[in-house]
């Protein structure tokens, strides 16, 4: 309106009023964009909308003076795990594991890696007939607690492998892509005796859904979880299992066995890089993820949306990750009424007369007075749920309940960030009562990540269903690859030079 003369101010001001009047709906619509982003995602990739929480890989110290080794403990997925109190904190920070992880009386003595035929062929390796090979592993256990190594029902054997830098990533691409096959060498009682295996019995873990950390429904396609585990803890992948033991071990009438991978590639950058200090036994992935019964809510009328809780004694200790079920109270204690979630139904929910659901919103948290004056404790602050009862119109419920329950997935919130690691005998508890004399965080842990689908993220994420219309074969100048980058740049850390790197090289 400056550059703008009018000699009639009746109509200056009608022209001022549309002014106004097209900037408030423009606000308005503006203000929509993400409650709108929000519920289109919650309804076809919800899993964008819940913050990431911290990560690592763990690894469990067998007590040699227990018995039960002898005959193999697992230590069950989604075991908890629970960390040692930081000075001045006072919630300890629960994990859950991913892998089901067996305990043997076994030890990893010795880890050599030979990047030459003539170098095996000095150690006594045998290359077995029309075998290309360029270079080997060996790998050398030992069997504890005065068990011998028939004893063991040992078929499947996991190995982490850990390191600095690029070496763990180059160990994992030789065995899982260019290893001809193993060995397995036992001694039985007339001298060493071998069995050679092909390729296919090394395999990897944390691809299966029985494997997942991050919880994902059946809207998600798994391989977005694949990609999302990868960016936020690319070691939870770094494992190998060699399988096919047992009729070997039962031969054997020694204390010790040997495997020996054989690679049709050699990287000469792994010679004298390699020691038993770059394969841990007995190790998985956990997450900072774990169920809790939220605070319960009491119904006000008029109220239509509350703030979920899930302790009000320590709100900075625990951030709500997902919403699993919510539940409906009246003078009784046990639940009158079960809520869906209104973006997540699908069409049996819809036809069955259901009329009680809800939605939920999520906002970033607000840093209060003392935050602003002092700082936060962390550079993590995480986000702020809440939750509104609707009908089948999304209209306010109308309900007589006076009270709501919710189960939830939480987070510890920026508390993995405080973890005193590596500061005393163990970095994590146990309460199965399994035989473990430590628990160590060999890798991580990871910090939190807040939910990738905000501002204009948002609209990136939800361009991401041409995918499933697009191919990403390369179409002769460079489209596939292109397309194929700029999904994964949607799960990486924008401030990680190396994942960018990474994608970079696609």
């Amino acid at each position: 309106m400056e550059g703008f003369e009018c000699a009639d101010p009746y109509v200056e001001r009608l022209l001022e009023g549309f002014s106004f009047l097209a900037a408030r709906v423009q606000l308005k619509l503006d203000a929509q964009y993400p409650v709108f982003t929000q519920h289109l995602l919650e309804m076809i990739y919800p899993h964008y909308l819940a913050p990431v929480p911290s990560m690592a890989v763990v690894q469990l110290q067998p007590d040699p003076k227990e018995s039960a080794l002898a005959t193999g403990y697992t230590v069950a997925r989604n075991t908890a795990l629970r960390s040692l109190i930081a000075q001045d904190d006072r919630t300890a920070c629960e994990y859950r594991t991913a892998h089901d992880v067996a305990l043997w009386p076994l030890e990893l003595s010795e880890a050599k890696y030979f990047e030459t035929p003539a170098a095996l062929a000095a150690a006594g390796i045998t290359i077995p007939a029309g075998q290309l090979v360029r270079a080997g592993l060996r790998l050398k256990f030992t069997v504890t607690s005065g068990v011998q190594a028939n004893m063991l029902a040992l078929d499947r054997l996991p190995v982490f492998i850990a390191g600095a830098d690029e070496l763990p990533k180059r160990l994992y691409e030789q065995l899982l892509g260019n290893a001809v096959g193993y060995s397995l060498r036992v001694s039985d009682g007339s001298g060493s005796n071998s069995v050679w295996y092909d390729a296919s019995q090394i395999h990897s873990r944390g691809f299966d859904d029985s494997e997942a950390l991050l919880p994902y429904t059946e809207r998600s396609f798994s391989g977005y979880r694949l990609l999302q585990e990868y960016f936020a803890c690319p070691e939870r992948f770094l494992f190998a299992e060699f399988t096919g033991l047992r009729v070997p071990l039962a031969r054997s009438r020694g204390n010790a066995f040997e495997i020996t991978v054989l690679f049709d590639r050699s990287v000469s950058r792994l010679h004298n890089a390699v020691d038993a200090s770059n394969f841990k036994l007995f190790c998985t992935p956990a997450i900072n993820l774990f169920p809790r019964r939220a605070d319960r809510i009491h119904l006000q009328q008029g109220k239509t949306e509350y703030h979920i809780l899930a302790d009000r004694t320590r709100p900075m200790d625990f951030e709500i990750h997902s919403v699993s079920a919510v539940e409906g109270f009246g003078d009784r204690q046990e639940p009158e009424q079960r809520f869906q979630p209104f973006y997540g139904c699908d069409e049996r929910t819809w036809h069955s007369g259901q009329s009680a659901y809800y939605t939920i919103r999520r906002e970033p948290r607000l840093l209060s007075a003392r935050q602003k004056q002092r700082g936060a404790r962390s550079s993590y602050i995480g986000n702020e749920v809440f939750i509104a009862l609707v009908d089948s119109k999304e209209a306010p419920y109308s309900t007589q309940l006076r009270q709501i329950g919710m189960r939830l997935l939480c987070t510890n919130r920026d508390l993995p960030l405080q973890m005193p690691v590596g500061k005393s005998k163990t970095d994590f508890e146990i309460d199965t009562g399994a035989p473990v004399q430590s628990i160590r965080c060999v890798a991580g842990p990871t910090k939190p990540r807040a939910p990738v689908a905000t501002g204009e993220t948002a609209w990136r994420l939800i361009s991401h269903l041409q995918l499933n219309y697009a191919s990403l074969l390369s179409d002769g100048n460079d489209g596939g690859a292109a397309a194929l980058r700029e999904m994964l740049t949607l799960y990486c850390d924008e401030f990680d030079a190396s994942t960018r790197r990474q994608i970079e090289g696609v």
